[in-house]
This record gives C-alpha cells, structure tokens and sequence, in this order.
C-alpha cells in the first residue's frame, strides 16, 4: 500500500530533492566549522551560511541579511525573545489559539512577574483585531501570535495587527512555524518574526530561527552567551547581528540543507506551493465531511 503521509504539521515529508545529499556531502566531505578557522573549507562554508541568510531574507522581504539569526528550532527562536525583552513589570498579549512553544515560555514568566492577556479566537479559529484593543494597558509592551493554527490552520491577520502595534508603538512578535515555505509573509512590518526549518521549508530538523529588525534587537538582552568565532579577545557577548543571538556551534548540516531547501520552494514559488495545498485540503475536506460522526475542527471550507 503505498504510504499517505498527512502529518505535515508536525514535520514535512518528503523533503525539498537535494537535502539529504548536501547534507551528507558536507559531513562525509568537508566536516570543518565556520568562524573558528582562516583556511579555505572554513571561509567556503561560512560564505554558504551567509547565502542561506540572504535566502531567508529575500523570501521574508527583509534587506539586511544580518537580520537572519539562526537558533535549534523555533521554540528557541520563540524563549530567546521573549525571555530576552520582557522584564518584570511588562505586559504582553497573545491570542488563545498559540502552541506551547509560546504559552509555557509566557506561564514561566508569569511566575517572574510579568503578566499577559489572552485575545479569545473565534470557533473557527479566526482572530478579530478589535477584540485586542481592550486588552492593551500602560505597561504593555508587545503582541506575539502565530500566523497560522498547527490544530486548524486558521491564517491569522498579522498584517492587521502590525497595524494595531505600530499605532500603539508596541512590538510584534510572529511565531511563522505553520506558514513559512507556504505564505508569503512580508516581515519587513513585523519586529521578529520567529521560523522553524523543518516544516513548510522543507528542511531537516533541527534548524530554525527568527528575523528581528535591529533597533528591536538592542532591546533583547542575549539569555545564551559564550563562543561565536567572533570578538574573541572580549568576555562580553557581542552585540551585533547575528552574533549576539549564536552562541555556539551552529548545526551547519542542517543550515546547508535548509539552504538547498529554500532554493527548490523558490524555483517553485510559494504560490504554487499554495495552491497545491489548497487542493489537497479541499480535497480532503471534501472526504471527512462524508464520514459519520466526525466533527471538524475550524474552518470547515477553504472558501471561508
């Protein structure tokens, strides 16, 4: 029988062509670090990282690749800001249809003094900025929301509250895990915009990241510090992009396959990944509206 795969929420399969390959490439082939050497595989790799960073930005409309910061996953991406710039005192709004990936991180800092509202979704899953407003106080400090729901794949109106937040002058923060590969996002109106690797961009796992605007980055205090190949001679964490985000050795295997990956979706095109999808939800929608007994969870069309 062949093999139905419908778990892409969780991780994407098959991968983008080419993944695998690049990855087994680097580690059987080259295998060697970036900003830790000045010799020629070192410098080759570390040019490769930086073209993966002008793919990321390119497809999020961001000019400044420096913007691109690469962590272990979008969890990560999500605790590094949001643990990096709230501090007691502040406030912040989120909607009731987040993943855990940011309500923990928000629970955890509730019992650290800081205090968040909950903007109620709709059955469908759907948001209406108005209902936002009346949570905003003096202290608060930023809105963070995904873009789409992983449970009913509800696309949210981040374009709408960007609005909302540079009105108020609070920050946005997206968590794109659902969308990335898949929705033209357009993050040069939102101040991070947090992604995972494995999903919709049809990378390995292991990989994520966010893309933050730099004023916004000055604001976030660094909660991982130690070795990034760079500024050495100083025991201070560096304070440029995208350093002061990347302790560590980065996963590069997996850097490289996301930067194959990305290649491939651009050859496509996120449109035409769309409407593929459209189809395919459409068609299955279709389906399960058949079977007794099952009751749908969100939208039960993709017409609404």
């Amino acid at each position: 029988m062949k093999k139905v795969y419908v778990d892409n929420s969780s991780t994407s399969f098959p991968k983008a062509p080419g993944v695998s390959d690049v990855i087994k490439e680097f580690i059987d082939n080259v295998g060697c670090n970036v900003n830790r050497g000045g010799y020629k595989d070192s410098f080759d790799v570390g040019l490769e990282i930086v073209r993966a960073r002008q793919l990321i930005s390119d497809m999020f409309h961001v000019a400044d690749p420096q913007e691109v910061v690469f962590t272990p996953s979008v969890t990560y991406s999500l605790n590094m800001l949001l643990q990096g710039y709230l501090k007691k005192g502040d406030h912040i709004i989120t909607t009731s249809m987040e993943h855990n990936s940011v309500m923990r991180p928000l629970h955890a800092l509730f019992q650290r003094g800081i205090t968040y509202d909950i903007a109620r979704c709709n059955n469908d899953g759907s948001l209406e900025t108005d209902s936002i407003t009346p949570l905003i106080r003096n202290e608060t400090k930023a809105i963070i929301m995904l873009h789409a729901s992983n449970v009913c794949g509800t696309v949210m109106p981040i374009e709408e509250v960007a609005e909302l937040c540079h009105k108020n002058g609070h920050k946005l923060i997206v968590d794109a895990a659902q969308t990335a590969g898949i929705l033209d996002i357009d993050a040069s109106k939102i101040d991070a915009l947090a992604f995972t690797g494995h999903k919709g961009l049809l990378g390995a796992q292991g990989i994520g990241g966010f893309v933050i605007k730099k004023e916004f980055a000055k604001k976030i205090a660094a909660i991982i510090v130690g070795g990034t190949g760079s500024r050495s001679n100083m025991f201070e964490q560096p304070d440029m992009l995208p350093d002061k985000f990347e302790s560590g050795t980065m996963n590069i295997p997996a850097i490289l396959g996301l930067k194959k990956a990305i290649e491939y979706i651009k050859s496509v095109g996120t449109n035409q990944i769309f409407k593929k999808e459209m189809e395919l939800t459409s068609a299955f929608l279709s389906m399960v509206h058949e079977i007794e007994g099952v009751h749908i969870i969100g939208k039960k069309d993709i017409s609404d």
